[in-house]
């Protein structure tokens, strides 16, 4: 319908997961004086529990074929949406691929409450108990446990909370003694899980060009900025170094490539700001933007100073409003304002 077979089989590992949470539970009997007699594993099955009721029913002198107590029957009862747990539609999920190149992907995945119903069926009150107790104490109301829900992702884990909606007991024995007593205790669950879509390829991104333009005139461009990652043929479990990368190990490189800067910008400084010496080199505390001071002037109207011009000429780089300049020699500071040409 959309591409491609695939079956991740989520439904069987929920099955699977369900079950493997209640195939270790055992029943002790004793005698009247507290001695254990036995110790019997409870079996566990996957069906209905009317399947195994009907069995439990059969003709008494028919009971070498007849089915023993205690035991215990699960079975799916529903699958319905999670609309409370749904995510982003642009959220996926990445796996390393087979080579450093692309990445494996999965693009869709979507929350399902998966119903369970768990029934327990004994012939005497004390052994429903003692296996109900042995459960109970486990689901606050949640238990929680991780599958790796996709075949080959063996670094991808889920963590499906089981969460303990409802205990209900049944005696239905009519003082018949053509009828076995059966007691059930009937638990139910709901299992979080998830259906995710089919799985496909990604190129791995190792390089980023992004350009800078103008506000008011887009097809001015004022920087072009470069990330690379050095060298290319890294992967993942690569370490990250900042200098040179040996085997193993890679470096992402950025490089900016003013256009169109002005070579000589008039910064408008605070008036808390230093005296600059003409012709020591200023550097920009954000930015990293450097030139050599053409002039410093301090701004004075109606005799109170409103600013001081630091005129720049050789720029490397735009200087940006809020950042700190400091002078190389005078080691002054001063706090741009704004600037012009």
């Amino acid at each position: 319908m959309f591409g491609s077979h695939f079956y991740h089989a989520t439904v069987r590992k929920s099955v699977a997961v369900f079950g493997t949470l209640f195939n270790n539970i055992s029943v002790i009997r004793k005698d009247g004086s507290g001695g254990i007699l036995n110790q019997i594993k409870v079996p566990l099955a996957y069906g209905p529990k009317q399947k195994f009721l009907a069995r439990l029913n059969e003709n008494l002198s028919e009971q070498g074929m007849a089915l023993k107590l205690p035991r215990m029957a699960f079975e799916i009862t529903s699958i319905d949406i999670d609309l409370n747990q749904k995510q982003n539609k642009r959220n996926k999920i990445t796996n390393p691929g087979t080579d450093n190149l692309t990445r494996d992907k999965i693009d869709f995945q979507v929350p399902y409450n998966i119903g369970m119903e768990l029934t327990i069926m004994a012939n005497s009150q004390d052994d429903g108990l003692q296996i109900m107790e042995q459960i109970l104490p486990f689901f606050q109301p949640d238990y929680t446990v991780s599958i790796k829900p996709i075949d080959g992702w063996t670094d991808f884990k889920q963590d499906v909370p089981v969460v303990l909606n409802s205990v209900a007991i049944n005696d239905d024995y009519e003082a018949d003694f053509l009828t076995r007593r059966v007691l059930t205790y009937t638990l139910g669950f709901t299992m979080k899980m998830s259906f995710y879509s089919s799985k496909g390829a990604q190129k791995v991104i190792k390089e980023i060009d992004i350009d800078y333009t103008d506000l008011d005139n887009k097809t001015l461009i004022l920087a072009d900025q470069n990330i690379q990652v050095d060298p290319l043929s890294a992967v993942e479990s690569d370490t990250e170094v900042t200098g040179t990368p040996g085997s193993g190990q890679y470096r992402v490189v950025t490089t900016i490539d003013f256009i169109n800067q002005p070579q000589t910008p008039i910064l408008e400084l605070q008036t808390d700001a230093g005296t600059f010496s003409v012709g020591e080199t200023v550097t920009a505390s954000s930015s990293g933007s450097s030139g050599r001071v053409g002039s410093f002037t301090n701004i004075v109207v109606d005799g109170a100073l409103i600013r001081k011009d630091l005129a720049i000429v050789d720029a490397d780089g735009y200087f940006q409003p809020g950042e700190t300049v400091t002078g190389a020699t005078s080691n002054a500071t001063g706090v741009i304002t704004t600037w012009r040409e």
